[in-house]
């Protein structure tokens, strides 16, 4: 699987409550300086959300301006952010590796440090960042943790280890719908049909229908010998997503039955 962007997976970290951290007083010397620095992190992460650097970078700056040992490494996390989303590649990972660093526990930033080098195509390194976050139980996004260690595994030919490591983000987020079609694909490659059918239609339980559903399902369908299933798939796909390359596979595939 190709991430859509670099949005999918990432975690960016927004307060729910900021309404005092545009006060001018977040300068004054009583104010204390690790409470001020969050704040302004947080505000970045905010903008950075909503695709504004040049806001992020300006909260960043004046996060950089205090003297804050506790948080540094969201510090580092928010710039590496801010430079993912601008796309400089080593300038991003320059700072994550400095937020890693920072706190060898800050499970938010190697999160987003292993959807990184899944992005960069880098799948063996991304395992191993992300194995570090599925070991910290008090993680909340473990199950996305698992999920994208599914798919550097699959990357990998680790075909075990990927359903093993979907099989285990449903486990702790049954409505999570990505690992069900991931593992649905593995299944119908190894012709482990009514296992992958049964994935797929827990997938289809969750999601609004996708190209890439239909078409698998079409394919599982046609192998099972449901005509009518693979008809009704076909048809879908066409109306819906008349312009999906998936579409144009199905298409083909026609031509050629």
């Amino acid at each position: 699987m190709t991430l859509s962007s670099y949005w999918l997976m990432l975690v960016v970290v927004v307060a729910t409550a900021l309404g005092c951290v545009a006060n001018p007083s977040v300068y004054h010397s009583s104010v204390d300086p690790e409470q001020s620095a969050a704040q302004h992190i947080q505000l970045a992460m905010r903008y950075i959300g909503s695709k504004n650097p040049d806001l992020a970078r300006v909260h960043l700056q004046k996060a950089e301006r205090f003297d804050f040992q506790t948080g540094r490494s969201q510090l580092y996390n928010g710039w590496a952010l801010l430079y993912q989303l601008e796309r400089d590649a080593d300038l991003a990972e320059e700072y994550y590796r400095k937020a890693v660093s920072a706190d060898n526990n800050d499970s938010v930033a190697r999160y987003n440090y292993a959807a990184f080098l899944y992005n960069q195509g880098r799948f063996k390194q991304t395992q191993q960042q992300i194995q570090r976050v599925i070991d910290d139980p008090r993680y909340r996004r473990r199950a996305q943790a698992f999920y994208i260690l599914g798919l550097a595994q699959g990357k990998t030919d680790q075909l075990v280890g990927a359903l093993e490591s979907f099989a285990r983000a449903n486990q702790l987020a049954p409505a999570f719908a990505a690992p069900y079609i991931e593992a649905a694909e593995i299944c119908f490659a190894q012709n482990k049909l009514p296992l992958a059918k049964r994935l797929l239609q827990q997938y289809g339980n969750l999601q609004r229908p996708s190209a890439r559903g239909l078409w698998l399902g079409v394919r599982i369908d046609n192998s099972l010998g449901d005509s009518n299933a693979v008809a009704r798939q076909g048809l879908q796909l066409k109306k819906i997503f008349p312009d999906a390359s998936e579409t144009r596979e199905y298409l083909q595939w026609l031509t050629q039955q």
